[in-house]
């Protein structure tokens, strides 16, 4: 039909009804849901995307309204987990998607299981160390996976395959600004990171449509330059990933407890507290005397100028410092 909501997408000759009917029963996880995840997210939901699986640890702060398209005001001042208000946001624009949102940090014991059932996964996450997990993960599970990176002006995309060249094929490689730097000391041009999150949701939709389609190189692109340009992916034969099946990033050996979270003067602390009451833990800490803020998802309190935010998963973010030990000290002192 010409006013059909997929009309105009379907008039392409590469998408057509088949290729829409293939997007209509994927299945794609979005790994973070800041300035890369909600473009991605958006565009997918828009382009007709079966099944979405946002997973995001963190809430919406208003430093994230320059960059990160789904979120409001309202969203920061209620402190709401990125991936919820995102489900939200998401099912406001097209009811025919499925958004699940799962609230969660992405580490070696839940890498896999996060990504189940799942047909492509795209990458919008801040750190190398994930996306290292992500890339152990997906060679395991034999499904690809979207790459995505921004810093400063500087951004990249390249699609990784289950049989390779993989991401820790071209870590090595990568050039100084795509390792050395992260939000947390270059910032980042708002635009930027729309220009990459649209490359990252062109090439997930042309994976889902037909892999002959998708890129076998590097897209970087330079906003402050106006310059694009492609490198090409080379396989290394001794990659211990994908040529000879390591999975050295689905161990605890390369993860820590507590993480200095990118871009903000706070620390992410990885307790693992299976199904914690945050109702019950509120009481409790009143009953010591703090004034607690608490909801399904969070529960919010200050102590000596610090914020601490904890999640049902005994997660906790610990604002107001990048001293990892000072944020333990805290954590144990408040929940210990």
């Amino acid at each position: 039909m010409l006013n059909s909501r997929y009309s105009r997408q379907t008039a392409l000759p590469f998408v057509g009804e088949q290729g829409q009917a293939r997007l209509g029963s994927a299945r794609v996880g979005v790994l973070g849901c800041g300035a890369l995840g909600t473009v991605v997210a958006e565009l997918l939901t828009r382009g007709g995307v079966g099944y979405l699986r946002i997973i995001d640890r963190d809430v919406v702060e208003l430093s994230n309204l320059q960059r990160q398209t789904l979120f409001t005001e309202h969203d920061a001042e209620q402190r709401l987990p990125k991936a919820m208000a995102a489900m939200q946001r998401l099912g406001e624009i097209n009811s025919e998607v499925r958004v699940e949102a799962v609230v969660s940090d992405y580490v070696w014991h839940n890498a896999l299981s996060l990504l189940s059932e799942l047909d492509l996964v795209v990458d919008a996450t801040d750190n190398y160390l994930t996306r290292l997990t992500l890339n152990d993960a997906c060679l395991e599970l034999g499904i690809p996976w979207v790459y995505g990176g921004a810093a400063g002006s500087v951004g990249m995309s390249a699609n990784f395959l289950p049989q390779g060249p993989c991401f820790r094929c071209l870590v090595r490689d990568l050039p100084a600004l795509g390792v050395g730097e992260s939000c947390d000391v270059s910032g980042v041009f708002g635009p930027l990171t729309v220009v990459v999150g649209a490359v990252q949701a062109a090439e997930a939709m042309k994976l889902i449509i037909s892999l002959a389609i998708g890129r076998s190189d590097l897209v970087e692109v330079d906003l402050l330059k106006g310059v694009f340009r492609t490198l090409s992916l080379q396989k290394d034969n001794s990659c211990p990933a994908c040529e000879y099946g390591m999975r050295d990033f689905l161990s605890p050996e390369h993860h820590q407890s507590a993480t200095v979270v990118c871009g903000r003067d706070s620390v992410l602390l990885q307790q693992n507290l299976a199904d914690l009451d945050l109702f019950v833990t509120a009481k409790r800490l009143e009953a010591r005397g703090h004034s607690v803020r608490v909801n399904k998802f969070r529960l919010q309190l200050e102590f000596f100028g610090i914020e601490l935010i904890l999640f049902g998963d005994g997660r906790a973010l610990i604002n107001g410092t990048n001293d990892t030990s000072l944020a333990k000290r805290v954590y144990n002192e408040l929940l210990g």
